[in-house]
């Protein structure tokens, strides 16, 4: 079973390199971030000697103003919808917004955290239509927010490319 942290827990490095596990060049854990169950993927990607400070102090803020990042990536997200998602509005503005990954990095000058979230709704009987957005995050202000058509894969090839 994979390691699982509540939001609510405060991250140091000690913490970090002890409990989670180190997959690859990253350090991961689940988060718990509601009373549901549901998790998000928390990433810190390593350099050579482990993750900085920065990397840490930047999860601590990203948890500390979640709920009003949260609400701007939703205002975002309704500023988005296709002509089909307009006439389903109601129904969209009732799916819960779900966090997916939160990638915490060091080494890049424009952002220093990421935040995957998404909407998964039914669009054709038993089709499914995902909306993600993609988040960018520096110094705990939004820098950048995109809506992808696949921002697991996309974000995936990102993750790689910042290693």
């Amino acid at each position: 079973m994979r390691n699982r942290i509540k939001i609510s827990e405060k991250l140091n490095r000690t913490k970090v390199e002890r409990e989670f596990q180190l997959v690859n060049s990253f350090y991961f854990s689940e988060v718990n971030y509601d009373e549901n169950g549901n998790f998000f993927d928390l990433y810190f990607p390593k350099n050579g000697l482990g993750i900085t400070e920065k990397q840490i102090e930047a999860y601590n803020e990203l948890i500390e103003n979640l709920n009003g990042h949260l609400t701007k990536i939703i205002e975002y997200l309704e500023t988005t919808y296709s002509k089909n998602e307009i006439k389903k509005v109601d129904k969209l503005n009732e799916i819960k917004l779900k966090l997916s990954v939160v990638e915490i990095i060091d080494n890049n000058k424009d952002f220093d955290t990421v935040v995957i979230s998404e909407k998964e709704y039914n669009y054709f009987g038993i089709f499914k239509k995902n909306i993600g957005i993609r988040t960018e995050i520096k110094n705990g202000r939004i820098i950048s927010m995109e809506r992808k058509s696949d921002v697991l894969k996309e974000n995936k090839k990102t993750l790689y490319d910042n290693v």
